[in-house]
C-alpha cells in the first residue's frame, strides 16, 4: 500500500493563489487604505483651497433645500452680496457631495467621503482602461501607481483642489469609452459607447474645465492613433465626430454662459502672465529625495520625483529595445514628455505663443495631471514587458513597485487637521481675515460693476478710498401701505407696491445680467448702482404685485435648453436600444442602462433649474415700522414659534433704507417675558453679522439681517415676546419708532410671541 503524500491543507502557495484570485477592485481599495487614512479621522485638514470648497458644497446643499436644483448664483457669498460661482466654476464637483449632505452629513464629512470616493474611483477607472492593453497584474499596478503619484496626492491634501482632483476620475474613463467606441462592432454597441463617451467628457468639462482643456490634446492624439490603426474606418470616424458633437450639446448649459458671460466678472480681465513665475528650470525639474518632499516653495512649484524618472527611463529603454506594443509605449512616453516640457522654462516660447488660451490655466503645474496619467500607464506597460504572465516574478515585481511608490509618496506627506467654521458668518470672517471675497483667492467671480476694493467691501464706508455720490431716488414712503414685502425666495422677492410717482428699489445683491423686476405686466431689467454695483430697479408709476428676481440670461436659457433636449433625446433612446437589443448585436446593456440613468438625471436637474430658478417662496411677517424716517423695518422671518430651553432662535429682519445713513447703527433682538418685566436674553450686532455696515446702505436698499438668539438653558417654559429695533453706537440711543403696523413701545417693535416648552 502506497502511503499518500502529506500536504498542508493551507500552505503559502495556496494563500498566494487565493490572494491572486481576489477581485481587482478589492485589491485597489485595500492598497489605497494608507492614502485614505488621513480622511478617516478629525473634522477636516488644512489645505490651500479646501475650506472654499466646503463653503460651496454647503451653499449647494442650502440651494437644493430651498428648491433650486441648479444654482448658478450663491446669494450668501461675498458678504451677502451674492456671486455667480456655479455659472463659471464646474458644478459637478459639489454634486458628488450632495447626497451625503442631504442625508444629514455636514459639508466637512461629506467632502471627506467625496475625496475618498474620488481616489478609489480614479484608480478603478485607470484599471478599467489599462485592461484594454495590459494583463490583470500590470493593470492593477498601474491603477495603484496612478493613485499614489505625488501630484495626485498634492491635489488632495496640499492644494485641496477638489475639482482638479476629481478630474483624475474622468481621464481614464473617457479614454476607455472612446476606445470602445472606435473598436465597437454593430450599430447598437456603437451608439451606447458614443453616448457614454459624450457623457463622461461632459462630466470632465463640468468638473474642471481647465483639466478638460489640457486633456483634450491627449484624447485627440489617442483617437488618431486608434483610427489610424483601423485605417480611419468610416463608421468609427463618424461615431467619434458625433460623440464630440454630442458632448458639445450636452455640456452647453455650462460652457455657453462661461464663454459669453466671463466678461462680466473678474475672469474676463484677460490672461495673466503670472504663469511665468511657476515654470521650472529643466535642471530643477526632478527632486531626488528618497521620499517625496511636499514642502511648498515661494513661488509655488511642484517637482517630479525619482520614481517618475525611473519609469520614464525604463520606458525609453523598452521602446529602444523594440518590445511588444511599441505604439502604446511610444504614445504615453511622448505624452509624458510633452506634459513635462510644459512645466519648464524651455516651454516659455510655447506659453507665449498660445498665451491667449494657456495663460488661463494660471499654473503650469496643472500639466502634471497628464504626467501622472502617462507615467502610471507606463509603469504597467514596463511590468508587462519585463515579466512573464504566469510567473511569480510578475507578482513579486508588481508588489515591489507598489510598495516603493507608496513609501516614496507617503513618507513625508503632511496632513494638519482643522475644524473650519462652516456657517455663512464663518465664511465671511475667513474672507475678511484674508482680505478676500467670495471664498476665492483672486475675486474672479466679483462682477465688474463692483468698484470698491475687495478688502473694503465688508468695512464701513468711512474706510473706503472711493468718493461715490449717492444717486437720487424716489421711495414709496416708509409707511402708509406703499410697500409690503410678502415673501422671499432663494433669489426672489415678492411684494406689493403702491407707487403713484414711481419708485426706486435696490437689492442687497451685486448686479449681474438677469436681475429683473416683473412690474405692471412687463420685465424691467436692473442696473448697477453705487460703489458696490448693487442691483437697482427704476420702476414707473403703478400699483400691484411686484417681483424682483434673478432670471436666466439668454446664454443660460439657450444652453440649458440645448442640453435638456439632448439629454431627453439620448436617455430614452439608450433604454430602448439596450432594452430591445437584438441577439448578437453586442449591445452592452449594463453600461447602456447606467448611462441612460445619468442622462435622465441630468435632464431632471436642468428641467427643474429651467422652470424654477428662484426656489420656493417663504412668506414673511409684516412689520413696516418707520424708524426716525431713516430706515423701515419692513418684515421678518422666523424659523418656528416653538422652542426648548437652550435652543437658538433664528430671526431674519428685512430693512429698507429710506435715506443715506451717515453712521453705522447696530440692530438687536430682545426676548422678554409676556409681561415685559424681565429680559432673559438678547442679541445685538452690526447688521449682517457686522459685515453689512449701515453706512454702506443705499436709499431704497432692501437688506436682510439675520440674528441668532440663544435661549438660556434654564429658561422657564412660557410665552415670550421678541422685539427688534436699531440704535446708535456708542451712544446706545434707540431710533424712535414713528409709526408701525406692529405693536411698539416707542423704542422697539414687537415682532411676535414664541412658546418655550419643557423638555
Amino acid at each position: 500500500m502506497v502511503r499518500a503524500e502529506q500536504r498542508p491543507i493551507f500552505g503559502v502557495g495556496s494563500l498566494a493563489r487565493s490572494l491572486a484570485r481576489l477581485p481587482a477592485g478589492l485589491w485597489i481599495v485595500m492598497l489605497l487604505l494608507p492614502a485614505l487614512w488621513p480622511l478617516s479621522y478629525g473634522p477636516f485638514f488644512e489645505s490651500h483651497d479646501g475650506d472654499f470648497h466646503l463653503y460651496r458644497l454647503a451653499a449647494l446643499d442650502q440651494a437644493v433645500r430651498a428648491g433650486v436644483l441648479y444654482p448658478r448664483w450663491f446669494p450668501d457669498f461675498a458678504f451677502g452680496y451674492g456671486q455667480p460661482v456655479l455659472n463659471f466654476y464646474g458644478p459637478l464637483s459639489y454634486y458628488w457631495g450632495l447626497p451625503f449632505t442631504l442625508l444629514g452629513a455636514d459639508a466637512a464629512l461629506a467632502m471627506r467621503w467625496v475625496l475618498a470616493a474620488g481616489l478609489i474611483a480614479s484608480a478603478l477607472g485607470l484599471y478599467l482602461f489599462a485592461r484594454l492593453h495590459l494583463d490583470r497584474g500590470p493593470a492593477l499596478v498601474a491603477a495603484v501607481v496612478y493613485a499614489y503619484l505625488p501630484y495626485h496626492l498634492i491635489d488632495l491634501y496640499i492644494r485641496g483642489a477638489v475639482a482638479e482632483f476629481l478630474a483624475f476620475v474622468w481621464f481614464p474613463l473617457i479614454l476607455w469609452a472612446f476606445h470602445r467606441l472606435v473598436k465597437a462592432e454593430g450599430r447598437d454597441a456603437r451608439f451606447v459607447y458614443l453616448a457614454l463617451g459624450a457623457l463622461l467628457f461632459t462630466a470632465l468639462i463640468t468638473t474642471h474645465s481647465l483639466s478638460a482643456l489640457i486633456f483634450a490634446p491627449v484624447l485627440a492624439g489617442y483617437l488618431l492613433v486608434l483610427l489610424r490603426r483601423r485605417r480611419f474606418a468610416r463608421p468609427a470616424l463618424l461615431a467619434v465626430i458625433l460623440a464630440l458633437l454630442l458632448t458639445a450639446a450636452l455640456s452647453a448649459f455650462y460652457w455657453l454662459p462661461v464663454l459669453t458671460e466671463s466678461e462680466y466678472v473678474g475672469l474676463g480681465h484677460g490672461a495673466s502672465q503670472g504663469y511665468q513665475n511657476h515654470l521650472l528650470p529643466p535642471g530643477d525639474l526632478f527632486a531626488w529625495d528618497a521620499v517625496y518632499d511636499y514642502a511648498v516653495e515661494n513661488p509655488i512649484v511642484f517637482r517630479l520625483g525619482w520614481v517618475q524618472a525611473a519609469i520614464l527611463i525604463a520606458s525609453l529603454l523598452l521602446l529602444l529595445r523594440r518590445s511588444g506594443r511599441r505604439w502604446f509605449l511610444a504614445f504615453w512616453l511622448l505624452t509624458a514628455a510633452a506634459s513635462i516640457l510644459m512645466l519648464t522654462t524651455a516651454a516659455l516660447p510655447l506659453w507665449r505663443l498660445f498665451e491667449a488660451g494657456l495663460a488661463f490655466l494660471q499654473y503650469p503645474w496643472r500639466f502634471q495631471a497628464i504626467t501622472v496619467l502617462a507615467t502610471a500607464l507606463l509603469s504597467g506597460a514596463i511590468l508587462q514587458a519585463t515579466t512573464r504572465p504566469a510567473g511569480w516574478g510578475r507578482w513579486a515585481a508588481g508588489a515591489v513597485a507598489v510598495l516603493v511608490t507608496m513609501t516614496w509618496a507617503l513618507g513625508s506627506l503632511p496632513v494638519t487637521l482643522s475644524a473650519p467654521d462652516l456657517t455663512v458668518e464663518g465664511m465671511w470672517q475667513k474672507d475678511r481675515a484674508l482680505n478676500q471675497i467670495g471664498a476665492t483667492w483672486t475675486g474672479e467671480y466679483v462682477p465688474i460693476w463692483v468698484r470698491e476694493q475687495r478688502w473694503a467691501i465688508s468695512h464701513p464706508a468711512s474706510e473706503t478710498t472711493l468718493n461715490t455720490p449717492v444717486e437720487p431716488v424716489t421711495l414709496p414712503g416708509p409707511t402708509g401701505g406703499a410697500l409690503r414685502l410678502t415673501g422671499v425666495g432663494y433669489t426672489r422677492y415678492e411684494m406689493t407696491l403702491d407707487a403713484p410717482q414711481g419708485a426706486d428699489l435696490v437689492l442687497h445683491q451685486f448686479y449681474f445680467p438677469g436681475w429683473q423686476a416683473r412690474w405692471q405686466g412687463q420685465a424691467i431689467p436692473a442696473r448697477p448702482s453705487g460703489a458696490l454695483g448693487l442691483a437697482r430697479f427704476d420702476l414707473p408709476p403703478g400699483q400691484g404685485p411686484l417681483t424682483l428676481r434673478l432670471a436666466l440670461t439668454p446664454p443660460q436659457w439657450g444652453g440649458m435648453l440645448l442640453s435638456l433636449i439632448t439629454a431627453l433625446a439620448v436617455g430614452p433612446t439608450l433604454i430602448a436600444v439596450c432594452g430591445f437589443r437584438r441577439r448578437g448585436s453586442g449591445c452592452p446593456a449594463v453600461p447602456g442602462f447606467v448611462g441612460a440613468a445619468f442622462y435622465l438625471l441630468l435632464a431632471a436637474i436642468l428641467l427643474a433649474g429651467w422652470l424654477w430658478p428662484n426656489g420656493r417662496l417663504r412668506p414673511t411677517q409684516p412689520v413696516r415700522a418707520n424708524l426716525a424716517n431713516l430706515v423701515e423695518l419692513q418684515a421678518f422671518e422666523i424659523d418656528t414659534l416653538r422652542y426648548l430651553p437652550g435652543d437658538t432662535v433664528e430671526v431674519t429682519l428685512y430693512w429698507v433704507a429710506q435715506d443715506a445713513l451717515e453712521q453705522d447703527y447696530k440692530t438687536f433682538i430682545h426676548l422678554t417675558n409676556a409681561e415685559v418685566t424681565r429680559q432673559p436674553t438678547q442679541h445685538d450686532d452690526d447688521p449682517g453679522g457686522s459685515f453689512t455696515p449701515t453706512s454702506r446702505w443705499l436709499p431704497g436698499e432692501i437688506v436682510p439681517d439675520t440674528h441668532y438668539l440663544p435661549l438660556p438653558a434654564d429658561l422657564p417654559p412660557g410665552r415670550y415676546n421678541l422685539w427688534a429695533d436699531m440704535y446708535e453706537y456708542p451712544a446706545v440711543r434707540n431710533l424712535v419708532v414713528l409709526a408701525a403696523d406692529a405693536p411698539t413701545d416707542g423704542r422697539r417693535v414687537l415682532l411676535t410671541q414664541i412658546q418655550v416648552v419643557a423638555p
